[in-house]
Protein backbone atom coordinates (compact mmCIF):
# COMPACT_ATOMS: atom_id res chain seq x y z
CA UNK A 1 0.00 0.00 0.00
CA UNK A 2 1.52 3.30 -0.60
CA UNK A 3 2.36 5.43 2.47
CA UNK A 4 1.00 8.58 0.24
CA UNK A 5 -2.67 7.20 0.00
CA UNK A 6 -5.02 9.45 1.04
CA UNK A 7 -7.81 7.33 0.64
CA UNK A 8 -9.60 6.41 3.85
CA UNK A 9 -9.29 2.89 5.44
CA UNK A 10 -11.79 0.45 5.18
CA UNK A 11 -14.89 0.46 7.29
CA UNK A 12 -13.63 3.76 8.96
CA UNK A 13 -15.79 4.15 12.28
CA UNK A 14 -19.24 5.95 11.65
CA UNK A 15 -19.78 8.19 14.46
CA UNK A 16 -22.44 9.82 13.03
CA UNK A 17 -24.74 5.87 12.88
CA UNK A 18 -23.65 5.38 16.82
CA UNK A 19 -24.87 8.40 17.55
CA UNK A 20 -27.97 7.96 15.27
CA UNK A 21 -28.49 4.61 16.87
CA UNK A 22 -28.75 6.09 20.44
CA UNK A 23 -30.82 9.07 19.28
CA UNK A 24 -33.48 6.53 18.12
CA UNK A 25 -33.29 4.93 22.00
CA UNK A 26 -33.17 7.83 23.46
CA UNK A 27 -36.05 9.20 21.43
CA UNK A 28 -37.57 5.57 22.34
CA UNK A 29 -37.40 6.39 26.14
CA UNK A 30 -39.48 10.43 25.58
CA UNK A 31 -41.97 8.33 23.17
CA UNK A 32 -42.79 6.01 26.21
CA UNK A 33 -43.17 9.07 28.30
CA UNK A 34 -45.51 10.54 26.13
CA UNK A 35 -48.04 7.59 25.62
CA UNK A 36 -49.95 8.52 28.91
CA UNK A 37 -50.61 12.40 27.77
CA UNK A 38 -51.33 11.13 24.21
CA UNK A 39 -55.26 11.27 24.28
CA UNK A 40 -56.82 8.25 22.41
CA UNK A 41 -54.11 5.66 23.22
CA UNK A 42 -54.46 2.80 24.97
CA UNK A 43 -52.03 3.14 27.52
CA UNK A 44 -52.19 1.22 31.07
CA UNK A 45 -51.78 4.81 32.31
CA UNK A 46 -54.58 7.62 31.53
CA UNK A 47 -53.49 11.44 32.51
CA UNK A 48 -56.09 13.93 33.42
CA UNK A 49 -54.45 16.31 31.37
CA UNK A 50 -54.13 15.03 27.80
CA UNK A 51 -53.51 16.62 24.28
CA UNK A 52 -54.42 15.54 21.48
CA UNK A 53 -50.78 17.34 20.03
CA UNK A 54 -49.23 14.63 21.93
CA UNK A 55 -50.85 11.85 20.41
CA UNK A 56 -49.37 12.96 16.82
CA UNK A 57 -45.91 13.50 18.49
CA UNK A 58 -45.66 9.86 19.40
CA UNK A 59 -47.20 8.69 16.28
CA UNK A 60 -44.76 10.86 14.39
CA UNK A 61 -41.97 8.88 16.37
CA UNK A 62 -43.48 5.53 15.90
CA UNK A 63 -44.06 5.54 12.61
CA UNK A 64 -39.66 5.37 12.10
CA UNK A 65 -37.69 5.22 15.18
CA UNK A 66 -37.60 1.66 15.31
CA UNK A 67 -37.34 0.71 11.48
CA UNK A 68 -34.38 3.16 11.32
CA UNK A 69 -32.67 1.99 14.57
CA UNK A 70 -32.95 -2.01 12.82
CA UNK A 71 -31.51 -0.19 9.86
CA UNK A 72 -28.53 1.17 11.23
CA UNK A 73 -28.37 -2.56 13.07
CA UNK A 74 -28.13 -4.33 10.21
CA UNK A 75 -24.96 -1.91 8.76
CA UNK A 76 -23.04 -2.77 12.00
CA UNK A 77 -23.53 -6.31 11.41
CA UNK A 78 -22.46 -5.91 8.07
CA UNK A 79 -19.69 -4.27 9.37
CA UNK A 80 -18.14 -6.54 12.35
CA UNK A 81 -18.93 -9.49 9.43
CA UNK A 82 -16.29 -7.64 7.02
CA UNK A 83 -13.98 -7.15 9.65
CA UNK A 84 -14.09 -10.06 11.93
CA UNK A 85 -15.84 -12.67 10.41
CA UNK A 86 -18.54 -14.87 10.63
CA UNK A 87 -17.67 -16.85 13.73
CA UNK A 88 -16.43 -13.63 15.64
CA UNK A 89 -19.98 -11.35 14.81
CA UNK A 90 -22.30 -14.78 15.65
CA UNK A 91 -19.82 -14.62 19.75
CA UNK A 92 -20.46 -11.04 19.64
CA UNK A 93 -23.74 -10.79 18.73
CA UNK A 94 -24.79 -13.38 21.56
CA UNK A 95 -22.73 -11.29 24.59
CA UNK A 96 -23.90 -7.98 23.35
CA UNK A 97 -27.74 -9.30 22.00
CA UNK A 98 -29.11 -12.63 23.15
CA UNK A 99 -27.05 -12.45 26.43
CA UNK A 100 -28.42 -9.40 27.52
CA UNK A 101 -31.92 -10.13 26.73
CA UNK A 102 -31.90 -13.26 28.40
CA UNK A 103 -31.14 -11.46 31.19
CA UNK A 104 -33.86 -8.80 30.91
CA UNK A 105 -36.41 -12.22 30.84
CA UNK A 106 -35.64 -11.82 34.93
CA UNK A 107 -35.02 -8.81 35.79
CA UNK A 108 -36.52 -6.33 33.50
CA UNK A 109 -39.94 -7.82 32.65
CA UNK A 110 -40.56 -8.51 35.98
CA UNK A 111 -40.50 -5.24 36.65
CA UNK A 112 -42.46 -4.00 33.98
CA UNK A 113 -44.97 -6.40 34.88
CA UNK A 114 -45.19 -4.81 38.52
CA UNK A 115 -45.23 -1.55 37.13
CA UNK A 116 -48.09 -2.31 34.98
CA UNK A 117 -49.74 -3.78 37.46
CA UNK A 118 -49.46 -0.87 39.76
CA UNK A 119 -50.38 1.64 37.66
CA UNK A 120 -53.45 -0.23 36.05
CA UNK A 121 -54.86 -0.94 39.91
CA UNK A 122 -54.16 2.80 40.64
CA UNK A 123 -56.09 3.86 37.97
CA UNK A 124 -58.87 1.60 38.26
CA UNK A 125 -59.04 3.26 41.96
CA UNK A 126 -59.11 6.69 40.11
CA UNK A 127 -62.09 5.80 37.31
CA UNK A 128 -64.25 4.46 40.88
CA UNK A 129 -63.56 7.81 42.64
CA UNK A 130 -64.57 9.14 40.01
CA UNK A 131 -67.17 7.19 38.66
CA UNK A 132 -68.29 7.47 41.96
CA UNK A 133 -68.93 11.70 41.52
CA UNK A 134 -70.16 11.38 37.76
CA UNK A 135 -73.28 12.42 37.02
CA UNK A 136 -75.25 11.64 33.74
CA UNK A 137 -75.27 15.33 33.04
CA UNK A 138 -70.96 14.96 33.06
CA UNK A 139 -71.05 13.89 29.47
CA UNK A 140 -72.49 11.23 26.59
CA UNK A 141 -70.55 8.50 27.92
CA UNK A 142 -71.17 9.15 32.15
CA UNK A 143 -74.99 8.96 30.50
CA UNK A 144 -74.55 5.57 28.59
CA UNK A 145 -72.75 4.14 31.52
CA UNK A 146 -75.13 5.00 34.17
CA UNK A 147 -77.87 4.26 31.75
CA UNK A 148 -80.15 7.43 32.16
CA UNK A 149 -82.25 7.38 28.73
CA UNK A 150 -83.26 11.25 29.64
CA UNK A 151 -79.81 12.64 29.89
CA UNK A 152 -78.74 10.38 26.93
CA UNK A 153 -81.46 12.41 25.06
CA UNK A 154 -79.79 15.60 26.14
CA UNK A 155 -76.46 14.34 24.99
CA UNK A 156 -77.48 13.73 21.66
CA UNK A 157 -76.84 17.27 19.69
CA UNK A 158 -76.99 15.84 16.38
CA UNK A 159 -75.98 12.31 14.11
CA UNK A 160 -72.40 13.18 14.75
CA UNK A 161 -73.31 12.10 18.88
CA UNK A 162 -73.81 8.99 17.61
CA UNK A 163 -69.90 8.52 15.82
CA UNK A 164 -67.80 10.33 18.15
CA UNK A 165 -65.25 8.11 19.91
CA UNK A 166 -64.74 8.11 23.24
CA UNK A 167 -61.94 10.65 24.25
CA UNK A 168 -59.82 7.38 26.12
CA UNK A 169 -60.74 4.55 25.01
CA UNK A 170 -61.98 5.11 21.13
CA UNK A 171 -64.86 3.15 21.08
CA UNK A 172 -68.26 4.68 19.51
CA UNK A 173 -71.23 5.26 22.03
CA UNK A 174 -72.77 1.71 20.69
CA UNK A 175 -69.60 -0.34 22.08
CA UNK A 176 -69.44 1.77 24.75
CA UNK A 177 -73.18 1.07 26.16
CA UNK A 178 -72.05 -2.88 25.43
CA UNK A 179 -68.96 -3.15 27.24
CA UNK A 180 -70.76 -1.35 30.13
CA UNK A 181 -73.44 -3.56 29.41
CA UNK A 182 -76.11 -1.60 29.10
CA UNK A 183 -79.10 -2.78 26.33
CA UNK A 184 -81.60 -0.22 26.61
CA UNK A 185 -79.44 2.31 25.80
CA UNK A 186 -78.01 0.39 22.93
CA UNK A 187 -80.79 -0.39 21.48
CA UNK A 188 -81.63 3.53 22.00
CA UNK A 189 -78.74 4.33 20.16
CA UNK A 190 -79.66 1.86 17.68
CA UNK A 191 -82.73 3.87 17.29
CA UNK A 192 -81.39 6.78 16.95
CA UNK A 193 -79.42 6.08 14.10
CA UNK A 194 -76.30 4.32 15.64
CA UNK A 195 -74.58 2.20 12.99
CA UNK A 196 -74.58 -1.60 14.10
CA UNK A 197 -71.20 -1.69 12.22
CA UNK A 198 -69.57 0.92 12.80
CA UNK A 199 -65.93 0.73 13.86
CA UNK A 200 -63.82 1.62 17.04
CA UNK A 201 -60.17 3.17 16.61
CA UNK A 202 -59.10 -0.77 16.55
CA UNK A 203 -61.45 -1.63 13.95
CA UNK A 204 -63.20 -4.20 16.43
CA UNK A 205 -67.14 -3.08 16.67
CA UNK A 206 -69.57 -3.02 19.08
CA UNK A 207 -70.26 -6.92 18.80
CA UNK A 208 -66.53 -7.17 19.66
CA UNK A 209 -67.09 -5.99 23.04
CA UNK A 210 -70.21 -7.64 24.17
CA UNK A 211 -69.03 -11.04 22.93
CA UNK A 212 -66.10 -10.26 25.21
CA UNK A 213 -67.64 -9.31 28.19
CA UNK A 214 -70.32 -12.26 27.38
CA UNK A 215 -73.34 -9.35 27.26
CA UNK A 216 -75.40 -12.21 25.35
CA UNK A 217 -78.66 -10.11 25.49
CA UNK A 218 -76.86 -7.20 23.68
CA UNK A 219 -75.23 -9.51 21.18
CA UNK A 220 -79.20 -11.14 20.24
CA UNK A 221 -79.92 -7.12 19.82
CA UNK A 222 -77.09 -6.72 17.78
CA UNK A 223 -77.50 -9.33 15.69
CA UNK A 224 -81.18 -9.09 14.95
CA UNK A 225 -80.26 -5.19 14.21
CA UNK A 226 -77.86 -6.69 11.38
CA UNK A 227 -74.16 -6.99 13.16
CA UNK A 228 -72.23 -9.04 11.13
CA UNK A 229 -71.25 -12.16 13.08
CA UNK A 230 -67.78 -12.67 11.60
CA UNK A 231 -66.81 -8.88 11.46
CA UNK A 232 -63.05 -8.25 11.59
CA UNK A 233 -60.76 -5.96 13.45
CA UNK A 234 -57.60 -4.27 11.96
CA UNK A 235 -55.95 -7.20 13.51
CA UNK A 236 -57.89 -9.77 12.08
CA UNK A 237 -60.12 -11.25 15.07
CA UNK A 238 -63.64 -11.81 14.84
CA UNK A 239 -66.45 -11.19 17.79
CA UNK A 240 -65.77 -15.43 18.53
CA UNK A 241 -62.24 -15.01 19.17
CA UNK A 242 -63.27 -12.12 21.19
CA UNK A 243 -65.49 -14.15 23.92
CA UNK A 244 -62.63 -16.66 23.77
CA UNK A 245 -60.04 -14.29 25.14
CA UNK A 246 -58.53 -15.71 28.78
CA UNK A 247 -59.54 -14.06 31.84
CA UNK A 248 -56.60 -12.20 32.94
CA UNK A 249 -56.93 -10.39 29.48
CA UNK A 250 -60.48 -9.49 30.34
CA UNK A 251 -59.32 -8.86 34.08
CA UNK A 252 -56.89 -6.25 32.72
CA UNK A 253 -59.06 -4.60 29.78
CA UNK A 254 -62.03 -3.80 32.43
CA UNK A 255 -59.58 -2.12 34.61
CA UNK A 256 -58.35 0.39 32.29
CA UNK A 257 -61.70 0.79 31.41
CA UNK A 258 -62.82 1.58 35.47
CA UNK A 259 -65.99 -1.16 35.08
CA UNK A 260 -66.34 -3.50 37.45
CA UNK A 261 -67.18 -8.04 36.00
CA UNK A 262 -67.68 -11.15 37.77
CA UNK A 263 -65.90 -13.39 36.16
CA UNK A 264 -68.76 -16.36 36.84
CA UNK A 265 -71.37 -13.81 35.04
CA UNK A 266 -69.05 -13.52 31.84
CA UNK A 267 -67.83 -17.30 31.79
CA UNK A 268 -72.03 -18.33 31.93
CA UNK A 269 -72.52 -14.93 29.30
CA UNK A 270 -69.85 -16.22 26.73
CA UNK A 271 -71.52 -20.08 26.39
CA UNK A 272 -74.86 -18.22 24.99
CA UNK A 273 -72.77 -15.87 22.94
CA UNK A 274 -70.76 -18.72 20.82
CA UNK A 275 -74.34 -20.69 20.52
CA UNK A 276 -76.09 -17.19 19.28
CA UNK A 277 -72.56 -16.45 16.77
CA UNK A 278 -72.52 -19.54 15.79
CA UNK A 279 -76.29 -19.57 14.86
CA UNK A 280 -75.61 -16.30 12.90
CA UNK A 281 -73.21 -18.43 10.55
CA UNK A 282 -70.00 -17.39 12.80
CA UNK A 283 -67.51 -19.74 12.31
CA UNK A 284 -66.03 -21.69 15.36
CA UNK A 285 -62.99 -20.14 16.92
CA UNK A 286 -61.04 -23.55 16.86
CA UNK A 287 -62.47 -26.35 15.01
CA UNK A 288 -61.89 -29.87 16.67
CA UNK A 289 -58.64 -32.25 15.05
CA UNK A 290 -54.62 -32.06 15.42
CA UNK A 291 -54.22 -29.07 13.00
CA UNK A 292 -56.34 -27.09 15.21
CA UNK A 293 -54.02 -27.91 18.54
CA UNK A 294 -51.41 -27.27 16.38
CA UNK A 295 -52.74 -23.76 15.46
CA UNK A 296 -53.35 -22.86 19.02
CA UNK A 297 -50.20 -23.61 19.97
CA UNK A 298 -48.86 -21.36 17.09
CA UNK A 299 -51.34 -18.85 18.18
CA UNK A 300 -49.70 -18.79 22.22
CA UNK A 301 -46.24 -18.72 20.44
CA UNK A 302 -46.82 -15.76 19.08
CA UNK A 303 -49.50 -13.89 20.52
CA UNK A 304 -48.27 -14.54 24.27
CA UNK A 305 -46.57 -11.37 25.35
CA UNK A 306 -43.22 -13.26 27.00
CA UNK A 307 -40.01 -10.48 25.97
CA UNK A 308 -42.43 -7.01 26.47
CA UNK A 309 -39.73 -4.33 26.53
CA UNK A 310 -37.01 -6.92 25.23
CA UNK A 311 -38.77 -7.29 22.47
CA UNK A 312 -36.35 -5.89 20.19
CA UNK A 313 -33.38 -7.67 21.28
CA UNK A 314 -35.19 -10.97 20.52
CA UNK A 315 -35.83 -9.74 17.32
CA UNK A 316 -32.02 -8.51 16.60
CA UNK A 317 -31.53 -12.54 17.27
CA UNK A 318 -33.81 -13.74 14.67
CA UNK A 319 -32.41 -11.33 12.11
CA UNK A 320 -28.84 -12.42 13.15
CA UNK A 321 -29.92 -16.12 12.69
CA UNK A 322 -31.07 -15.42 9.52
CA UNK A 323 -27.99 -13.16 8.23
CA UNK A 324 -25.76 -15.98 9.05
CA UNK A 325 -27.44 -17.49 6.29
CA UNK A 326 -27.16 -14.54 3.89
CA UNK A 327 -23.06 -14.36 5.23
CA UNK A 328 -22.49 -18.30 4.55
CA UNK A 329 -23.38 -17.83 1.05
CA UNK A 330 -22.00 -14.78 0.80
CA UNK A 331 -19.25 -15.86 1.25
CA UNK A 332 -19.10 -19.02 -1.03
CA UNK A 333 -20.08 -16.95 -3.77
CA UNK A 334 -18.20 -13.97 -3.34
CA UNK A 335 -21.20 -11.92 -3.26
CA UNK A 336 -20.35 -8.12 -2.53
CA UNK A 337 -23.10 -6.40 -2.22
CA UNK A 338 -24.84 -4.24 -5.18
CA UNK A 339 -23.73 -0.81 -6.41
CA UNK A 340 -24.41 2.29 -4.17
CA UNK A 341 -26.41 3.67 -6.85
CA UNK A 342 -28.65 1.24 -6.51
CA UNK A 343 -29.45 1.88 -3.37
CA UNK A 344 -28.97 5.82 -3.15
CA UNK A 345 -31.23 6.63 -6.34
CA UNK A 346 -34.79 7.96 -4.77
CA UNK A 347 -36.26 5.21 -7.31
CA UNK A 348 -35.20 2.68 -4.70
CA UNK A 349 -38.08 3.89 -3.16
CA UNK A 350 -40.16 2.03 -5.52
CA UNK A 351 -38.68 -1.06 -4.77
CA UNK A 352 -38.40 -0.74 -0.92
CA UNK A 353 -42.08 1.10 -0.47
CA UNK A 354 -43.73 -2.05 -1.92
CA UNK A 355 -41.80 -4.42 -0.06
CA UNK A 356 -42.15 -2.90 2.86
CA UNK A 357 -46.39 -2.40 2.39
CA UNK A 358 -46.36 -6.12 1.73
CA UNK A 359 -46.08 -7.41 5.68
CA UNK A 360 -47.36 -4.03 6.68
CA UNK A 361 -50.76 -5.09 4.95
CA UNK A 362 -51.36 -7.75 8.32
CA UNK A 363 -50.07 -4.78 10.93
CA UNK A 364 -52.91 -2.36 12.48
CA UNK A 365 -52.50 0.34 9.67
CA UNK A 366 -55.81 2.09 8.11
CA UNK A 367 -57.59 0.60 11.65
CA UNK A 368 -56.65 3.44 13.98
CA UNK A 369 -52.87 2.29 14.76
CA UNK A 370 -49.76 4.15 13.20
CA UNK A 371 -46.43 2.50 12.69
CA UNK A 372 -45.52 -1.01 13.06
CA UNK A 373 -46.76 -3.62 15.33
CA UNK A 374 -44.39 -4.76 17.91
CA UNK A 375 -44.33 -9.02 18.63
CA UNK A 376 -43.10 -9.93 22.15
CA UNK A 377 -43.70 -13.59 21.68
CA UNK A 378 -41.71 -16.63 21.80
CA UNK A 379 -41.85 -16.85 18.19
CA UNK A 380 -42.34 -13.18 16.32
CA UNK A 381 -44.78 -13.07 14.21
CA UNK A 382 -43.81 -13.43 10.53
CA UNK A 383 -44.99 -10.06 8.90
CA UNK A 384 -43.72 -8.33 12.09
CA UNK A 385 -40.16 -9.98 11.43
CA UNK A 386 -40.83 -9.46 7.81
CA UNK A 387 -41.14 -5.93 7.81
CA UNK A 388 -37.77 -5.37 10.17
CA UNK A 389 -35.84 -7.51 8.11
CA UNK A 390 -36.43 -5.37 4.85
CA UNK A 391 -34.62 -2.45 6.95
CA UNK A 392 -31.99 -4.90 8.55
CA UNK A 393 -31.00 -6.02 5.16
CA UNK A 394 -31.18 -2.68 3.65
CA UNK A 395 -28.41 -1.62 6.25
CA UNK A 396 -26.67 -4.78 5.35
CA UNK A 397 -26.12 -3.78 1.76
CA UNK A 398 -26.10 -0.15 2.27
CA UNK A 399 -22.38 -1.24 4.40
CA UNK A 400 -21.29 -3.49 1.54
CA UNK A 401 -22.19 -0.03 -1.00
CA UNK A 402 -19.16 1.72 0.96
CA UNK A 403 -20.74 4.82 0.70
CA UNK A 404 -17.81 6.82 1.90
CA UNK A 405 -19.49 9.81 0.16
CA UNK A 406 -22.51 10.56 2.40
CA UNK A 407 -24.92 9.63 -1.40
CA UNK A 408 -27.88 8.31 0.58
CA UNK A 409 -29.39 11.18 2.62
CA UNK A 410 -27.60 14.05 1.07
CA UNK A 411 -30.99 15.48 0.69
CA UNK A 412 -32.31 15.44 3.61
CA UNK A 413 -33.21 19.09 3.80
CA UNK A 414 -35.68 18.75 1.60
CA UNK A 415 -36.65 14.94 2.46
CA UNK A 416 -37.23 16.02 6.15
CA UNK A 417 -40.02 18.46 5.42
CA UNK A 418 -41.83 16.36 2.78
CA UNK A 419 -42.01 13.50 5.31
CA UNK A 420 -43.26 15.82 7.69
CA UNK A 421 -45.38 18.20 6.15
CA UNK A 422 -47.17 16.27 3.57
CA UNK A 423 -45.95 11.88 3.34
CA UNK A 424 -46.73 11.83 8.01
CA UNK A 425 -49.82 13.70 8.13
CA UNK A 426 -51.49 12.26 5.15
CA UNK A 427 -50.51 8.37 6.18
CA UNK A 428 -51.47 9.58 10.14
CA UNK A 429 -55.25 10.93 8.88
CA UNK A 430 -56.01 7.61 6.69
CA UNK A 431 -55.04 5.62 9.81
CA UNK A 432 -56.63 6.95 12.55
CA UNK A 433 -59.22 10.16 11.35
CA UNK A 434 -57.58 12.39 13.46
CA UNK A 435 -57.35 15.64 11.23
CA UNK A 436 -60.75 14.62 9.85
CA UNK A 437 -60.02 14.89 5.80
CA UNK A 438 -60.02 10.98 5.22
CA UNK A 439 -63.66 10.93 4.33
CA UNK A 440 -62.59 12.34 0.95
CA UNK A 441 -61.65 8.90 -0.30
CA UNK A 442 -63.65 6.24 0.25
CA UNK A 443 -63.61 3.68 3.07
CA UNK A 444 -61.90 0.92 1.39
CA UNK A 445 -59.27 2.98 0.26
CA UNK A 446 -58.31 3.93 3.26
CA UNK A 447 -56.51 0.93 4.64
CA UNK A 448 -54.23 0.82 1.44
CA UNK A 449 -53.61 4.66 0.99
CA UNK A 450 -52.31 4.50 5.25
CA UNK A 451 -49.88 1.45 4.43
CA UNK A 452 -48.13 3.22 1.30
CA UNK A 453 -47.40 6.46 3.57
CA UNK A 454 -46.45 4.80 6.16
CA UNK A 455 -44.13 2.69 4.26
CA UNK A 456 -42.83 6.04 2.28
CA UNK A 457 -42.58 7.69 5.76
CA UNK A 458 -40.69 5.12 7.93
CA UNK A 459 -38.33 5.11 4.46
CA UNK A 460 -37.85 8.80 4.38
CA UNK A 461 -37.12 9.76 7.53
CA UNK A 462 -34.77 6.99 7.72
CA UNK A 463 -33.17 8.59 4.49
CA UNK A 464 -33.36 12.34 5.83
CA UNK A 465 -32.23 11.47 9.57
CA UNK A 466 -29.40 9.25 7.92
CA UNK A 467 -28.13 12.01 5.90
CA UNK A 468 -28.45 15.10 9.15
CA UNK A 469 -26.76 12.90 11.28
CA UNK A 470 -23.83 12.28 8.28
CA UNK A 471 -24.00 16.14 8.01
CA UNK A 472 -23.68 17.03 11.70
CA UNK A 473 -21.50 14.18 13.07
CA UNK A 474 -18.38 13.30 11.14
CA UNK A 475 -16.05 13.20 13.87
CA UNK A 476 -16.16 11.80 17.42
CA UNK A 477 -17.44 14.06 19.78
CA UNK A 478 -17.07 12.92 23.40
CA UNK A 479 -20.68 13.84 24.93
CA UNK A 480 -22.38 12.18 22.46
CA UNK A 481 -20.16 9.14 22.59
CA UNK A 482 -21.28 8.82 26.43
CA UNK A 483 -24.43 9.45 25.25
CA UNK A 484 -24.00 6.55 22.46
CA UNK A 485 -22.60 4.24 25.58
CA UNK A 486 -25.24 5.20 27.91
CA UNK A 487 -28.44 4.96 25.51
CA UNK A 488 -28.31 0.75 25.71
CA UNK A 489 -28.51 0.78 29.39
CA UNK A 490 -31.08 3.81 29.50
CA UNK A 491 -33.90 2.47 27.04
CA UNK A 492 -33.61 -1.45 28.50
CA UNK A 493 -34.38 0.10 32.25
CA UNK A 494 -36.37 3.01 31.39
CA UNK A 495 -40.10 1.77 31.22
CA UNK A 496 -40.95 0.74 34.53
CA UNK A 497 -39.39 3.89 35.81
CA UNK A 498 -41.60 5.70 33.81
CA UNK A 499 -44.62 3.81 34.05
CA UNK A 500 -44.65 4.81 37.69
CA UNK A 501 -43.69 8.31 37.03
CA UNK A 502 -46.71 8.65 34.64
CA UNK A 503 -48.59 6.98 37.53
CA UNK A 504 -47.60 9.72 40.22
CA UNK A 505 -48.51 12.56 38.38
CA UNK A 506 -51.28 11.44 36.29
CA UNK A 507 -53.77 13.60 38.75
CA UNK A 508 -51.68 16.81 38.35
CA UNK A 509 -53.27 19.41 36.74
CA UNK A 510 -51.06 20.93 34.83
CA UNK A 511 -50.76 20.70 30.55
CA UNK A 512 -49.79 17.39 29.23
CA UNK A 513 -46.48 19.43 27.38
CA UNK A 514 -45.43 20.75 30.72
CA UNK A 515 -46.14 17.24 32.29
CA UNK A 516 -44.28 15.72 29.56
CA UNK A 517 -41.36 17.51 29.57
CA UNK A 518 -40.95 17.45 33.24
CA UNK A 519 -41.35 13.59 33.15
CA UNK A 520 -38.58 13.49 31.01
CA UNK A 521 -36.13 15.93 32.60
CA UNK A 522 -35.70 13.53 35.03
CA UNK A 523 -36.27 10.34 34.27
CA UNK A 524 -33.18 10.87 31.98
CA UNK A 525 -30.74 12.07 34.11
CA UNK A 526 -31.28 10.10 37.21
CA UNK A 527 -30.83 7.15 34.34
CA UNK A 528 -27.07 8.40 33.26
CA UNK A 529 -26.64 8.99 36.78
CA UNK A 530 -27.43 4.88 37.13
CA UNK A 531 -25.42 3.95 34.05
CA UNK A 532 -22.80 6.18 35.10
CA UNK A 533 -22.45 4.58 39.04
CA UNK A 534 -23.98 1.23 38.51
CA UNK A 535 -23.14 0.37 34.49
CA UNK A 536 -20.54 2.32 32.62
CA UNK A 537 -16.97 0.50 34.47
CA UNK A 538 -18.80 -2.82 36.38
CA UNK A 539 -19.16 -6.05 34.49
CA UNK A 540 -22.85 -5.01 33.32
CA UNK A 541 -21.50 -2.47 31.26
CA UNK A 542 -18.94 -5.09 29.87
CA UNK A 543 -21.83 -7.36 28.44
CA UNK A 544 -23.80 -4.05 27.01
CA UNK A 545 -20.92 -2.04 25.47
CA UNK A 546 -17.39 -3.52 26.18
CA UNK A 547 -14.89 -3.00 28.57
CA UNK A 548 -14.40 1.19 29.39
CA UNK A 549 -11.43 2.60 31.14
CA UNK A 550 -12.41 4.84 34.46
CA UNK A 551 -10.38 8.25 33.39
CA UNK A 552 -6.63 8.59 34.89
CA UNK A 553 -6.61 4.88 34.92
CA UNK A 554 -4.19 2.32 32.71
CA UNK A 555 -6.12 0.17 31.04
CA UNK A 556 -4.12 -2.67 29.19
CA UNK A 557 -7.41 -4.14 27.71
CA UNK A 558 -7.60 -3.94 23.69
CA UNK A 559 -10.16 -1.05 22.26
CA UNK A 560 -13.42 -2.03 22.24
CA UNK A 561 -14.75 -2.94 18.80
CA UNK A 562 -16.70 -1.07 16.86
CA UNK A 563 -20.15 -2.24 17.36
CA UNK A 564 -20.82 -1.11 20.87
CA UNK A 565 -24.47 -1.76 21.00
CA UNK A 566 -27.02 -4.19 19.30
Amino acid sequence: MNRNDTTPPPDPRRHDLDALRAAAMLLGIVYHCALSFAIGDAWMVRDVRQSKVLFVFQDFVHGFRMPLFILVSGFFTAMLWRQKGLKALLWHRCRRVLFPCLLGLVTVVPAMTWASGYATASGAARRQRQAAVETASTDLWAAIRLGDAAALERQLHGPAALTDLHPAFGVTPLTWSALVGQQAIAETLIDRGADVSARNRDGGTALHAAAFLGRDGIVELLLRKGAKADAASSSGDVPMKSAAQPWPVVEYITQLLGITVDAKAVAAGREKVVAQLTAAGAPQAVAPGRWAALGETYRWLIETPVFILVWFLWFLVWLVAIFAGYAWIAERTGFKGVPLGALASPWTLLVLVPLTMLPSWWMGFGGGEFGPDTSMGILPQPWVLGYYAVFFFFGVLYHDADDRQGRLGRTWRWLLPVALLVVFPIGLEFATGVFGFREVAPEPAHKAVSVTFQALYAWLMSFAWMGMFRSLLTRENKAVRYLSDSAYWLYLVHLPLAIVGQTLIAEWQFPAALKLSALSAVLIPLLLLSYHILVRYTWVGRLLNGPRRRPGRPSSAMPPGPVATP
